[in-house]
């Protein structure tokens, strides 16, 4: 009995070991030769793998109308604050724009102060209207 199955486990393993091989090269693909159509495979994986085109980065504006909400401001000549109403200023470069023409208030509303349309700093690096 013991005869025998060392006789199985041996044939076995033979065989395995001969079938291996044949498996191998099966499953294995040519290496070094050419596929049919070749060329073809070679001009789809060229035009698939070639860069992206690219688009030039868009150019941003800044806005040529800005809207200045209300404001209080300090006026020379005036005794406390002004309240500026709100308004669009257009830009004309970096450091200038048009302010149309505004009436400002003290907040009890006894004074009124006309500032006059005129191109100025924005509103950013200017005191006053």
């Amino acid at each position: 009995m013991r005869r025998r199955l060392l006789l199985i486990v041996t044939v076995t393993l033979v065989s395995a070991a001969t079938l291996s091989p044949a498996f191998g090269q099966a499953r294995m693909p040519s290496v070094g030769g050419t596929t049919p159509g070749g060329a073809m495979f070679d001009r789809l994986n060229q035009s698939s793998t070639r860069p992206v085109p690219t688009t030039p980065a868009p150019t941003v504006q800044p806005p040529s109308m800005n809207w200045i909400p209300d404001r209080f401001v300090q006026v020379p000549g005036v005794d406390g604050q002004v309240l500026v109403p709100g308004h669009w200023e257009r830009r004309l470069s970096d450091h200038e724009v048009y302010t149309p023409p505004l009436t400002g208030r003290t907040p009890q509303g006894d004074t009124t102060i006309n500032f006059p349309a005129a191109t100025r700093p924005p509103v950013t690096e200017r005191q006053y209207p």
